[in-house]
């Protein structure tokens, strides 16, 4: 079972997320703030991360740049949910690594066939 991270700082959306998620057969770890999602990710090492833009404090494109950092997180997929379409966002999210950029409001389905497409071709590159 694949294990994925979600980090958002809107509960009900994360909650909502999870649910959806959990009912396509995955594994997975909710944070509401991307310093807390730091620890999760040493402690679980998920198989893909999606993760917000905007939240208060420490920005996903922030956390994300820290993955870098890290030889056990640099790898791990990250996909973005955000509800603004910026495009110096989404330039910078690629350039990060980012797999994918999704919009909010975003179809559960699409997200939950985005998922297994990028699982499926990173167990097919490794």
């Amino acid at each position: 079972m694949s294990k994925i991270l979600v980090v958002d700082d809107d509960k009900a959306l994360t909650k909502a997320i999870a649910v959806r998620l959990q009912s396509a057969g995955f594994d997975v770890v909710v944070q509401n703030c991307a310093h807390d999602a730091s620890s999760s990710v040493v402690q679980c090492l998920p198989d893909l991360i999606i993760l917000d833009v905007d939240m208060p404090g420490y920005t996903g494109l922030e956390f994300h740049h820290c993955l870098q950092f890290s030889s056990r997180a640099r790898d791990i997929p990250v996909v973005y949910l955000s509800g603004r379409d910026c495009a110096d966002n989404r330039r910078i999210a690629f350039e990060q690594g980012a797999v994918a950029f999704l919009t909010k409001p975003f179809d559960s389905n699409d997200l939950v066939v985005s998922i297994k497409s990028i699982l499926e071709l990173q167990s097919a590159g490794t």
